[in-house]
């Protein structure tokens, strides 16, 4: 008896090999299509379309880390926090340089209400890219909802500085001084305006504000 059951199980495992191997040849068939669709899809922001293909695309590639990245900010995008920050999590720990993936997972915490996480992970992306603007402005806001002010104004200091034309940290250097710092309304005055002039719509409560 157990030489049939050996039998049987070898049997069976061999039908299972060809069965996988015919399913993968169809996919290298259709991997370039589906492909192909997913990044239509991201670029028309059609995110539930984008969900399914990605998916579709991760129980053939379950560790490609740019569809892993891309579903992430599909979930971002659908509002799933926990979600977004799975695939991420799973990107970064496959591929270690995807930066505006870390920068977007340091945010997802900070939404999901994780501000430690953030903080790491947006600390991080400042340290693997000081000079990327984004990352010091996302920072920034993290830092400032924590109520670590001078952190928050040399951050969005540098990103300024690293980007002139940057026109939302030049908003929120705004409200940093209307918020934070309050005897220095002359520099929140001067960000509203650069920020205007990049194209920030006119603001009735920072003009309130500001007069």
């Amino acid at each position: 008896m157990s030489c049939r059951g050996d039998g049987v199980a070898l049997v069976s495992v061999g039908l299972l090999v060809a069965q996988d191997d015919a399913e993968d040849a169809a996919w290298v068939r259709k991997r370039t299509v589906v492909h192909e669709q997913a990044t239509n899809a991201f670029a028309d922001e059609d995110w539930e379309e984008s969900q399914y293909l990605y998916n579709r695309i991760l129980g053939h590639e379950p560790r490609n880390p740019l569809i892993l990245a891309n579903l992430g900010v599909v979930e971002y995008r659908l509002n799933d926090l926990r979600a977004c920050t799975h695939y991420l999590e799973m990107a970064l720990a496959l591929k270690h340089d995807l930066h505006a993936s870390r920068e977007m997972l340091g945010m997802a915490y900070y939404q999901d209400k994780q501000p430690y996480r953030a903080l790491s992970a947006l600390a991080r992306a400042v340290g693997d890219q000081p000079k990327e603007a984004r990352a010091h402005n996302q920072l920034a806001v993290v830092l400032q909802a924590m109520e670590w002010f001078d952190g928050a104004g040399s951050s969005l200091q540098n990103a300024v500085t690293l980007d002139p034309e940057y026109l939302d940290a030049h908003h929120n250097l705004a409200l940093f001084y209307l918020d934070v710092d309050l005897a220095r309304p002359e520099l929140a005055r001067k960000h509203y305006e650069l920020a205007r002039g990049l194209g920030l719509p006119t603001s009735e409560v920072l003009e309130k504000r500001l007069n």
